[in-house]
């Protein structure tokens, strides 16, 4: 480090250079300026040369700029100047010029603030006081009661910049504070402009008497908020209005009482190898499938074999056929019948389902034969590799993520195979359960009732992330990562002596609100990777930046709010949904705290989203991402009083306004959101946005321009509604990782070899080939049902 001075209009600026900056400084932006300096061939002047020209002739850096710099901190090599100043705007706005000119990458930062002892001393904190309860008890109303709940040393949380404003209008107004008990029976037997159907949505009142705050948690709260400078004008008292908790998640709690098979110990005592140390384990690869929506490989490791997920279909019930949509790869026969009803020839399609689990055991049957055509294929010596002294069977599944192209097997499976360990995360088992088996229709919810499924839950070894799997071989062990993509998300690698093998299950490498991606899990992984088999389903697009993404769709957002219109959005996954909601919601409560936005619209979600947010809570310490901190916290914006629930028989909010409404699935093909879409779609001042893939029918045609949407031959319905998909069909919010998060896990894992999975070979041509081009040696697509030695 050497300091220096510089000398602009007789003011002496300390100049400072150092060999390197810290990372706090190697920003973003900096990466990507740093790529255009260096792809552009931008030369890079003189530190002397720069600041001689910045000073006496840039005349696009005002004066104020110039004259508030204190100080010049560069690194030659890093080609960063940090300008230390007190106004700077304008150098970041001109950033890019700067660098054209220069060849330097400028980050400002404003002076650290000298503060004397008397300011130090002012800014110590007292120590915080403890929230306390000082008296329980319940207030009737009607056929309910509420409980009711006094308390003192009120929390932060209702600190609020408009309980400021209140309090200070009582004061004010000398406005007198009413008893409790004397608000409460006003409120909700006399007060006529509170409807009762809100009255009775109330689940719990809490009072500070002398923070002079009453905190109402409901689960509808309009009229309430609306009414709120009358009420606290009416009883002295400052309404904070906001949700009751989401609840507990039952499914959770009746998955956690049933007892386990097996430890995560259980593999410790298991040989992968015939107990020759010298002789070198065999890896290999076998995919079952390579369908669209369809998931699964094997693993081969010496002598074991290990499931890739389990997303395999099993054949048709012929006995009671049912009506199938069309894929690319299912048998089709057609047959046509009259109706003299419609006097038309109306065509029944039957589609008989392939049976995937015959190539699980025809791959058991013939791993001999297949070991052997591989080794001739790749030209291997028989010798060098492990002899087969076993009889193959399938030893564990890994369950990557609970999506159904990922898990729609493994109940057979588990059926067929009793004593088969399944690797997954504790989210991931949940909500498996609770989209797949019948608990929801059970009248007792204290425990699974389904032999099949609790014979699954049995058999599970939890894993979460950074937990490992050890065999009984040293150096040969299974260790498990956070994949993004959803909740409970799981990417597994493979060690075998010096090989690393990792399978990536969906990922989404950038944080997704308000989920983690994989980018601040892939340092934990040990590198490089020998084979990487990686999600190819987005690989081939291009969405851009995932916040300026939401940004482009909140800008809508915002303009129909302030109309008051209603905006529909189609999400799918529910892991999607829940994104969509909670920014949407962070997004228009900061308006309503900082600018006192008073059109913040309510986000009505379906049931089984709030099931998904339960078990959420549930295992909250299992999540990655900002979320856990506010559940742990105690600030869970899932109890809000915006987010509401919605199922077949409440659906009276359609007839309001300023509601965001998010329902699945997005191409309309089934579901409440077809009787949503009925209402919302016919206002042309309404807005509707279709988010994920959209492979079905009434949703194609809808975005390809139909103003009419067709749900049955007796059902139509006209389509007015402004569609984001038609006017911005680049925006694209998706939970599958594109072309610029293919490169940042490549760049990171640095893999010697890339195999792809999850989409059609012709569509990832463009994929392959930017993967060599980034200097992977070997890029490949999966064979189906073609066994590869990998080491």
């Amino acid at each position: 480090m050497v300091k220096e001075e510089f000398i602009f209009q007789k003011k002496a600026i300390e100049l400072e250079n150092r060999e390197e900056l810290g990372s706090s400084y190697k920003i973003k932006s900096y990466e990507d300026k740093l790529k255009l300096m260096k792809s552009k061939e931008i030369p890079q002047k003189s530190i002397d040369d720069v600041l001689n020209h910045f000073f006496s002739e840039n005349e696009d850096i005002t004066k104020i700029t110039k004259d508030s710099i204190s100080k010049v901190i560069y690194s030659q090599k890093d080609r960063i100047i940090i300008i230390i100043a007190n106004s700077g705007q304008d150098i970041i706005w001109k950033r890019d010029k700067l660098i054209f000119a220069y060849g330097w990458f400028f980050f400002v930062s404003k002076p650290k603030q000298k503060s004397n002892k008397a300011k130090k001393e002012k800014k110590k904190k007292e120590p915080k006081k403890e929230e306390k309860i000082l008296s329980r008890e319940t207030f009737p109303f009607g056929e309910i009661t509420i409980p009711l709940k006094e308390k003192e040393n009120m929390r932060s949380l209702y600190h609020t910049k408009e309980y400021f404003q209140y309090l200070k209008l009582i004061n004010s107004s000398n406005i007198p504070q009413q008893p409790i008990k004397d608000v409460l029976h006003d409120l909700l037997f006399k007060n006529e402009d509170i409807p009762l159907k809100e009255k009775k949505s109330i689940g719990k009142i809490i009072y500070y008497q002398k923070e002079r705050v009453i905190v109402v948690k409901a689960l509808i709260g309009d009229m309430m908020y609306e009414q709120l400078k009358g009420l606290v004008k009416k009883y002295g008292w400052y309404f904070y209005i906001t949700g009751v908790p989401v609840g507990a998640s039952n499914i959770s709690e009746a998955i956690d009482k049933i007892d386990k098979k097996f430890d995560s110990d259980y593999f410790k005592e298991i040989l992968v190898s015939n107990g020759d140390r010298n002789e070198k384990i065999r890896i290999t690869i076998y995919p079952i499938v390579l369908k669209p929506n369809h998931n699964c490989h094997i693993l081969g490791i010496g002598n074991l074999n290990i499931l890739l997920d389990c997303g395999i279909s099993e054949p048709e019930d012929t006995e009671n056929p049912v009506e199938k949509e069309p894929t690319e790869e299912v048998e089709q026969i057609e047959i046509r019948e009259n109706t003299e009803k419609d006097e038309v020839s109306k065509k029944e399609i039957e589609y008989k389902k392939p049976d995937d689990f015959k190539h699980i055991e025809e791959y058991l049957q013939n791993l001999p034969q297949l070991i052997v055509e591989a080794e001739k294929n790749e030209s291997k010596s028989e010798s060098s590799q492990q002899i087969q002294t076993f009889i193959p069977k399938i030893d564990a599944v890994f369950i990557s993520h609970s999506h159904f192209d990922h898990i729609s097997g493994l109940k057979k499976l588990i059926s067929q195979n009793p004593d088969v360990p399944v690797f997954c995360s504790r989210i991931t088992l949940d909500l498996f359960l609770l989209r797949d088996s019948n608990y929801l229709k059970q009248e007792n919810s204290d425990e699974v009732e389904e032999e099949e499924y609790r014979n699954i839950v049995k058999n599970v070894i939890y894993v979460e992330n950074g937990d490992k799997i050890e065999f009984k071989d040293k150096e040969c062990f299974l260790s498990f990562f956070h994949a993004g993509h959803m909740p409970g998300a799981l990417m597994l690698l493979a060690k075998v002596n010096d090989f690393r093998f990792l399978y990536t299950g969906d990922y989404t490498y950038y944080d997704i609100t308000p989920f983690a991606g994989t980018k601040r899990f892939l340092e934990q992984i040990s590198r490089p990777i020998d084979y990487l088999l990686i999600d190819g389903t987005a690989a081939q697009e291009e969405y851009g930046n995932v916040s300026d993404q939401f940004h482009s769709l909140i800008l809508f957002m915002e303009q129909k709010a302030e109309y008051e219109d209603n905006v529909l959005i189609g999400a799918d996954p529910s892991s999607l949904a829940i994104s969509f909601m909670l920014i949407f919601w962070r997004y228009f409560r900061k308006l309503q705290l900082r600018k006192g936005y008073t059109k913040r619209p309510n986000i009505y979600v379906d049931m089984m989203v709030r099931k998904n947010i339960q078990v959420i809570n549930h295992r909250y310490e299992y999540i990655y991402g900002p979320i856990s901190r506010l559940i742990k916290g105690k600030a869970n914006p899932f109890n809000s009083i915006k987010f509401r629930w919605f199922d077949r028989d409440d659906l009276e909010f359609l007839r309001k306004k300023n509601n965001i409404i998010i329902s699945h699935p997005p191409d309309l093909s089934y579901g409440l959101i077809r009787n949503i879409i009925n209402v919302v779609g016919r206002n042309p001042h309404n807005l509707v946005f279709l988010a994920g893939a959209i492979h079905e029918q009434p949703g194609m045609d809808l975005i390809s321009g139909g103003n009419e949407i067709e749900f049955s031959e007796t059902w139509k319905a006209p389509f007015r509604a402004f569609l984001i998909n038609t006017f911005m069909p680049q925006l694209k919010i998706k939970l599958h990782a594109d072309k610029i998060q293919l490169a940042e896990m490549i760049k990171v894992l640095e893999p010697k070899e890339v195999c792809f999975f999850h989409q059609s070979p012709r569509k990832l041509v463009e994929a392959v080939e930017f993967v060599k081009e980034m200097g992977v040696e070997k890029v490949s697509l999966p064979k189906k049902r073609k066994l590869l030695i990998l080491n």
